[in-house]
């Protein structure tokens, strides 16, 4: 994966266009947030508007969203505000539709392609989680990654993070998590990515070094091997996903570099 790394990108400020492919419904707006040249796997923010339907269909890419706000029904379900989904290719969709509108965190893994004839059989499992607000789906990290190879930057946290893990693919390379993290939260050891991961900031404030604070609304990406830390949080809810295997090895104070060291 080749997302590019982005600092601190407000998701309102950048450019808003009608999405415009064959089979969908004109109204859809989006923004295009990141992308990967080489498997033309997108992230995106649309913004549904009120009363837009959309004929049942399946996609020839996985949908993974959540339900940032407003309501939308798709694949059977009535989704409201923290409605997570992901629908792999092939799932039927059903009639789609919004009441009031929507905005959606949305990530493709290949060209959106709408499809009306019979779907083959999804090489995944639907995943989802109703309400990734409910304090009852969060879990600490220890337990949330169980299994996961090096998650050493996590360790002897006295104010210990909770999170959902909304995907759990190991063998695929993906991984999404929503990471809870309480109030005069703090995390002192530095710590690194194999791969690329993108961070939605959904509530309150993060500081994921001393000169970078985030708030809602605001959208980064960390390319592999990028050191960060230490990390500072002020009641925040964030949602992240990992582009490739899932690991956060501690990394010592005072090294600045991680290169030669992702294989």
């Amino acid at each position: 994966m080749v997302y590019s790394g982005v600092r601190r990108q407000r998701v309102d400020a950048i450019t808003q266009t009608l999405w415009q492919a064959p089979g969908l419904p004109f109204g859809l707006r989006r923004r295009d947030v990141n992308s990967d040249p080489d498997t033309n796997a997108q992230t995106l923010v649309v913004d549904v508007p009120p009363g837009w339907e959309m004929d049942e269909s399946w996609n020839e890419s996985d949908l993974e969203f959540l339900v940032e706000s407003g309501d939308l029904a798709v694949a059977g379900r009535d989704c409201g505000a923290g409605h997570y989904l992901f629908l792999p290719s092939g799932t039927p969709l059903g009639r789609i539709s919004s009441e009031t509108g929507a905005r959606l965190i949305l990530w493709l893994d290949k060209p959106f392609v709408v499809r009306t004839d019979a779907p083959p059989t999804a090489r995944f499992p639907v995943e989802e989680t109703v309400d990734v607000y409910d304090e009852t789906n969060w879990a600490t990290v220890q337990d949330a990654f169980a299994g996961v190879t090096d998650t050493t930057s996590h360790r002897d946290i006295q104010v210990p993070t909770r999170c959902i893990r909304l995907r759990k693919h190991e063998d695929s390379g993906q991984d999404t998590i929503l990471f809870v993290m309480p109030a005069s939260y703090s995390k002192s050891a530095l710590e690194v990515h194999h791969s690329a991961e993108e961070l939605f900031f959904l509530k309150g404030w993060c500081a994921t070094d001393p000169d970078h604070v985030y708030e809602p609304g605001d959208y980064m990406c960390w390319a592999p091997g990028t050191i960060h830390g230490v990390v500072r949080a002020w009641s925040s809810i964030v949602l992240s996903k990992h582009h490739g295997k899932l690991t956060s090895p501690e990394v010592p104070l005072g090294v600045t570099s991680f290169e030669g060291q992702l294989a």
